[in-house]
């Protein structure tokens, strides 16, 4: 069975970091310690910096609020047929939710995978004040024996930093471990389920960060005025088994319950 290993992030000002989860909202401490090198290679730091930095270009805005406001009313369960793979729905969502929202105020929002934030010196210089914890139903295969399974826990995490404090969401998917080969496995995430989760992320960045934009996205829209245009909760299942925390990457970080 593997260890997982928590990875820490830059230090917080204050010392703490407000965690707001589906279940629950508490504050949680951190290290002053951030655990992260910069490296003392110029070099490789000024390729990765040339590969990563982010242009704003103002122009763009209109057109990405335009393009917004059209995806506003596909169905979530129709995203599939635009999207090739989930990654184009996390960042389409993302696109749709909060940068468009936040190009409007002039301010550049940009999502990122956690486990890449070292190859982005801007994300590494940011300060994640808030993390939002969400919960979805997903499907695992298991890539070196091919044991399938479904969990009601597939865990994912937002390390959010203010607008002026780096302007970076961090996206990890937690794993969870195969009980028969003990391999570690990537969620296969169900398109209306990372909606519905961005949705509820983008609910929360536009409380605390943008309150003046919050009425400017429809949560509630319906298609053909009959069907919801999204789910509001998560998606329904019966489980045969409880859930394994030894196995859970999610539960191992404290980020389960």
């Amino acid at each position: 069975m593997q260890n997982f290993q928590a990875y820490p992030l830059s230090p917080i000002s204050n010392g703490r970091l407000l965690v707001v989860d589906d279940k629950q909202t508490f504050p949680r401490f951190t290290s002053n310690d951030s655990g992260i090198s910069f490296g003392d290679n110029d070099e490789i730091e000024s390729i990765s910096s040339d590969e990563y930095d982010f242009e704003f270009d103002h122009n763009s805005s209109i057109t990405i609020t335009n393009d917004a406001h059209l995806a506003s009313a596909i169905r979530d369960d129709d995203k599939k047929f635009f999207c090739d793979n989930t990654a184009w729905a996390w960042h389409g969502e993302f696109g749709r939710l909060i940068m468009a929202p936040a190009m409007t105020f002039n301010i550049d929002y940009r999502l990122m995978l956690y486990d890449a934030r070292s190859l982005c010196p801007r994300a590494l210089n940011a300060h994640y004040s808030m993390i939002r914890l969400d919960n979805a139903k997903a499907q695992f295969k298991c890539e070196t024996c091919e044991h399938c399974w479904t969990s009601m826990r597939a865990r994912c995490s937002f390390h959010i930093s203010k607008p002026h404090e780096g302007g970076i969401i961090l996206l990890k998917l937690f794993t969870q471990q195969c009980q028969q080969c003990y391999s570690t496995v990537y969620p296969l995430w169900y398109y209306d389920e990372i909606c519905r989760v961005m949705k509820n992320l983008a609910f929360i960045v536009l409380r605390h960060f943008l309150p003046q934009s919050i009425q400017s996205i429809a949560w509630d829209l319906t298609h053909d005025g009959i069907k919801p245009v999204r789910r509001l909760l998560q998606r329904k299942g019966t489980m045969h088994g409880q859930h394994n925390s030894l196995l859970c990457e999610a539960c191992h970080l404290g980020f389960c319950y």
